[in-house]
């Protein structure tokens, strides 16, 4: 009886013992680190995953069409909205610049040949106050004492100068159309593969290998190790 007394006894002490001061044991150490850093990285990106949900590709699609470069934020690809909007500005300034010359050329060819065919009417008519089409010639010069070939030529230039312009900013027109139909491929592929997993560890290892054989004797070649 003397000795489940004290076995009791010792139980309780070591009991409040274990109460009054916490577990800093070895075992207990080591679980919690491996708790804290074994697949940290793994760990933190389902925990990412988890709070902002799926990544959408169709909501990416809708982002893209209305208001291109939103859907390369959405999809966290920030580099590449200065770009797309370069090359938006760039385009549009073509437009504006093929356009305002194309109205130009298109006004002087116009009146050119509205006043050639008048002139074949009546050889007399006199040359008109600053014509649309002397405009567009070198400074100090001007189409009043051309002679008929000349005129033939002049109007030529102008219809090939205005063609120029129209095909110019016709080409302009279907390269905005691209850009706008690119940034919404871009931005529906990438969501698509947004949450698609690659390794980091990939790569291709080459080192010198050497070995023996009762056969062949000594061998030096290479070994390429793909880690993926």
């Amino acid at each position: 009886m003397i000795i489940p007394v004290l076995l009791i006894g010792t139980g309780m002490k070591a009991s409040e013992c274990r109460m009054e001061f916490p577990v800093t044991s070895r075992d207990t150490i080591v679980d919690t680190d491996s708790l804290l850093f074994e697949g940290k990285e793994e760990a933190l990106k389902a925990s990412i995953k988890k709070d902002r949900g799926p990544h959408s590709p169709k909501k990416a699609t809708i982002m893209a069409m209305v208001l291109p470069g939103s859907a390369q934020v959405y999809n966290g690809q920030w580099w590449k909205v200065p770009i797309l909007y370069a090359g938006i500005g760039a385009t549009v300034y073509g437009l504006s610049w093929n356009m305002k010359y194309f109205k130009k050329y298109r006004t002087a060819f116009v009146d050119y040949t509205d006043y050639i065919n008048k002139l074949e009417e009546n050889p007399d008519m006199p040359y008109p106050e600053n014509p649309s089409w002397d405009k567009l010639m070198m400074p100090g010069r001007n189409a009043s004492n051309f002679n008929s070939s000349q005129r033939k030529r002049l109007q030529e230039q102008l219809k090939t100068k205005k063609d120029n312009y129209k095909r110019n900013r016709d080409l302009l027109y279907i390269v905005s159309g691209g850009i706008y139909v690119l940034q919404i491929i871009d931005a529906t592929v990438f969501a698509h593969f947004y949450d698609f997993e690659i390794n980091d560890d990939i790569s291709l290892n080459v080192r010198p290998s050497t070995g023996f054989s009762p056969v062949s004797g000594g061998t030096v070649g290479l070994t390429l190790t793909f880690n993926f």
